[in-house]
C-alpha cells in the first residue's frame, strides 16, 4: 500500500502552507512569502491570485490576508461539533459559579481545538483564555488529557508518536510512562489537572463529555494558581465539573427530557 505522502496533491498542499503562512505573517506581500517559503515569485502570486478570485484571501494595497470565507467552513465545522450544545448551558453555570474562564474543546487530527470560551467575573489576560480555532498540543492542557484518558492505549501511542511531547513549561509531561500513569489516575478520578503545564501561574481541572459510547470533547475550568489552590483546586472545582459532566451526559441522552 501506498504511504500518505503518495496520495498528496502537491498544488493543494502548497495553497494551504500559503494560507497559513499568511496568518502566521498577519499579512504579506508576493515577495515576502515567496522568500518565506522558498518558491518563485511567479508561482506564489498564480497561488494568490486563484485564492483571491475564489474569495479566499483578500487584497489590501499589495498585501493578502485571510478572507472572512474561511469564517464560513470554521463556523460550520465547529457547530458540527455535538459538545457544542450540550455543553454551553452547564459550563455558564459553571463559570457564573467560579468566575473563572471555561473552556469547551475537542480534538481533531491528535490537536486540542478550542470550539468555545466564556469568561467569569474575575476576568483575566486575554492570553490565559485563548481564541476559539486555537489548536494546541494534548498532553499539556487538562482538557487534552481528559480526552486522551477516554481514548484507548492505542489510540494515545498513536497521537503521541504523531505529535511528540512537546515541552511548554518545565511542569510539562514529557515522557510516555508518565503520561500513561496521569491517564490511568484521571481514569479512576473523572477528573485532569493542569498544574502549570502549559503557562506558568495557571491551573485547570477538565473532564471528557461523552455522548453514548463516543468521546466528543471536554470542559474546562481555568485561572491562577493563586485562586485555583489547597482544597478548592483539588477538591471543590473538581467536584463541580464532576457534577456538570452529569448534567451533560443527561442532557446527551436518548431518555433526556430536555431533548
Amino acid at each position: 500500500m501506498a504511504d500518505d505522502s503518495s496520495r498528496k496533491i502537491k498544488s493543494i498542499a502548497a495553497s494551504y502552507r500559503i494560507v497559513g503562512k499568511l496568518q502566521a505573517l498577519d499579512g504579506a506581500g508576493v515577495t515576502e512569502l515567496a522568500e518565506q517559503m522558498d518558491l518563485g515569485k511567479s508561482t506564489v502570486y498564480q497561488y494568490l491570485s486563484t485564492l483571491h478570485d475564489e474569495g479566499y484571501v483578500v487584497k489590501r494595497g499589495h498585501t493578502y490576508h485571510l478572507g472572512l470565507k474561511y469564517l464560513h467552513h470554521g463556523m460550520y465545522a465547529r457547530n458540527e461539533r455535538p459538545v457544542v450544545d450540550l455543553a454551553q448551558p452547564s459550563l455558564e453555570t459553571l463559570v457564573d459559579e467560579t468566575g473563572e474562564v471555561g473552556w469547551i474543546t475537542c480534538e481533531d487530527h491528535g490537536k486540542l481545538v478550542t470550539l468555545d470560551s466564556m469568561v467569569g467575573e474575575h476576568d483575566i489576560n486575554e492570553k490565559f483564555r485563548g481564541q476559539v480555532g486555537n489548536r494546541e498540543y494534548l498532553h499539556a492542557h487538562a482538557g487534552g488529557k481528559a480526552i486522551l484518558a477516554a481514548y484507548s492505549d492505542d489510540r494515545v501511542t498513536d497521537i503521541v508518536e504523531s505529535h511528540g511531547l512537546p515541552v511548554y513549561t518545565e511542569h510539562t509531561i514529557t515522557d510516555r510512562e508518565r503520561l500513561f500513569d496521569e491517564l490511568d489516575r484521571i481514569r479512576e478520578e473523572g477528573v485532569a489537572f493542569n498544574d502549570e503545564e502549559a503557562i506558568r501561574g495557571y491551573r485547570a481541572v477538565s473532564a471528557a463529555v461523552t455522548q453514548g459510547e463516543e468521546t466528543v470533547g471536554s470542559i474546562t475550568i481555568g485561572g491562577p494558581k493563586n485562586r485555583l489552590n489547597g482544597e478548592y483546586y483539588q477538591e471543590e472545582l473538581p467536584s463541580l465539573i464532576r457534577g456538570a459532566i452529569n448534567e451533560i451526559e443527561l442532557r446527551g441522552s436518548v431518555e433526556s427530557p430536555w431533548n
